[in-house]
């Protein structure tokens, strides 16, 4: 992993909790990490979060983008505190 690639930070970190666990996400790359054993249903707004989340990796979109799509996907599939 390059170190562009970890430094894409979220504006702000995201706490996101599970049955059985709990995670701070503070960069795209662990949205992307975390969107890949996502806990609940993969949905529309889980998809546009992976999608924003790659595109970020890429530079085709924002860190702040992907992170509002990402708290979105959460607050739908109820991960957020």
């Amino acid at each position: 992993m390059s170190a562009d690639v970890s430094e894409k930070r979220f504006p702000s970190p995201v706490r996101v909790v599970s049955p059985n666990s709990s995670l701070i996400v503070s960069t795209v790359w662990e949205a992307a990490e975390y969107l890949k054993r996502w806990p609940s249903k993969r949905g529309r707004d889980y998809r546009v979060a992976r999608q924003h989340c790659l595109d970020a990796l890429d530079g085709l979109c924002s860190p702040r983008a992907a992170q509002t799509s990402f708290i979105t996907a959460a607050k739908t599939a109820g991960l957020l505190v």
